[in-house]
């Protein structure tokens, strides 16, 4: 999968790149598959996925393409979703499956991220932006200070895709948003809202989705290590 091959909109190298963190940086359907395949029966495991694709991601109206992943929600919500995903088994077995998956579980890194945040950290400054109330732990437990100059959760402030969210974030950078990049998966609150904002939205699209009315604005990769080619353009 290649990134998109079109002349950039914004011809200037970005001053500063801000990321997404959830599906873009952290890969909660691996993370999540992995996890459920190390003990759950694969019906529970596919249960749990197929509600996940139905319940969970939010799709276009008339198109049906997925416009923003909220695979999250297995975790933070499964006091909500679980027993709505399972209601062919016990709910004794449930649980202890939900008990197994809470302390199993860890969220980690696509396998491209810490090698494309140490390359772009050498020439940019690089950023989260993110609707995760849960921002700091996330620093702490993933050690974005390595990378990261700041750090915002707009979780308690105006979430994106408003572009509140993301003018803020320029102005807490100290930059333009017209020398700025926003690097997510959403196409709901990352793409949509960046490009509203002033900001080049980078929509890093892994799963192949078929946005065909994507604005000329949005460049695409298909993985998070593409930015390295396409900010070589």
């Amino acid at each position: 999968m290649t990134s998109d091959t079109t002349e950039l909109p914004n011809p200037r190298t970005p001053e500063v790149i801000i990321f997404d963190l959830d599906d873009t940086l952290i890969d909660w359907w691996g993370s999540i598959d992995t996890c459920l395949r190390s003990f759950a029966p694969d019906h529970v495991t596919s249960a749990l996925q197929t509600y996940c694709e139905t319940e969970c991601w939010q799709r276009h109206e008339n198109d049906g393409y997925v416009i923003q992943r909220d695979t999250w929600q297995l975790h933070e919500l499964r006091e909500h979703h679980w027993p709505r995903a399972l209601q062919h088994i016990d709910e004794q077995e449930r649980q202890a499956h939900m008990r197994t998956f809470t302390e199993k579980l860890w969220v980690g890194f696509f396998h491209d991220v810490e090698d494309t945040l140490s390359h772009l950290g050498q020439n940019h400054r690089i950023s989260v932006l993110s609707n995760n109330p849960h921002l700091e732990r996330e620093m702490q437990r993933l050690d974005l200070n390595r990378w990261f100059t700041h750090s915002m959760s707009a979780a308690y402030t105006t979430p994106k895709p408003h572009p509140g969210a993301f003018l803020d974030a320029c102005a807490q950078m100290n930059v333009e948003p017209s020398r700025a990049w926003y690097v997510g998966d959403s196409i709901k609150a990352d793409a949509h809202g960046a490009l509203a904002a002033g900001l080049t939205p980078v929509w890093v699209d892994r799963w192949n989705d078929q946005w065909h009315n994507r604005p000329e604005g949005v460049l695409r990769v298909g993985a998070l290590g593409e930015l390295v080619e396409l900010l070589a353009r």
